[in-house]
């Protein structure tokens, strides 16, 4: 599957989502809040944000889809999950910091070449493909840890519990693909953090203080996949 192809699967995707979403509500809410979207250029679809954040976890499921059909040695099948899991970085490197831009824009330059040389035969171990999801889940959970702080910066209380919670799960995820076992410490951290993420998503139950914590220990964690990287 060449990468336009992926790109307008996304794209399709994520406008039937909005669609739906733009079903509820009434003919004369849905017409007001479609002539105040600002217009996009033909071939690109709007998202909001927050619509974005709903697909944290496909990433890692067609990471996870890639490896299996890797292992049956079907290996179009293989580069096109790869594709689509880049395609995922690729949209979030729209919306990313400067910092955070580097880090998801040299892991889609790695998976697609990794695309590339699955689809080539020239891969001939699962690992190179466990490291590389590992670097993107890395490079996600850098990402949403420093949206996080952005949107802290902000006083975005919503934003900013989404952000940590995207982060807490790619850095899961980054661990598990890296192979390497959690600490106590790391898997308290994470799962603290997600708690205090769902929160902040609800707007009750949580302390000023606790959020400028929740933000070090990720970013303390991320910085330990790093370095295993």
């Amino acid at each position: 599957m060449c990468r336009r192809t992926v790109k307008l699967s996304i794209a399709l995707m994520i406008a039937l989502v909005i669609s739906g979403v733009g079903l509820i509500g009434c003919k004369k809410s849905a017409q007001a809040a479609e002539s105040a979207k600002p217009k996009t250029p033909e071939g690109y679809v709007l998202v909001e944000e927050d619509v974005l954040l709903q697909f944290v976890e496909l990433p890692g499921e067609h990471f996870h889809k890639a490896r299996q059909s890797f292992l049956k040695k079907d290996y179009k099948a293989a580069a096109e999950e790869i594709r689509k899991g880049e395609a995922f970085l690729r949209l979030q490197a729209a919306r990313a910091t400067t910092e955070g831009r580097k880090g998801l824009i040299a892991s889609v330059a790695e998976l697609e070449k990794l695309a590339n040389n699955v689809e080539k035969g020239t891969v001939t171990s699962a690992k190179t493909l466990d490291r590389a999801f590992a670097k993107a889940h890395h490079a996600l959970a850098k990402h949403h840890y420093l949206k996080a702080i952005e949107y802290k910066a902000k006083n975005d209380v919503r934003r900013t519990g989404h952000s940590l919670k995207a982060a807490a799960v790619h850095l899961e995820h980054g661990f598990a693909w890296a192979g390497h076992e959690l600490e106590a410490v790391s898997v308290r951290a994470i799962k603290d953090v997600g708690l205090l993420a769902g929160k902040l998503v609800e707007g009750t139950g949580w302390m000023a203080e606790e959020v400028g914590k929740a933000i070090e220990k990720i970013g303390q964690e991320i910085d330990k996949l790093g370095k295993l990287l």
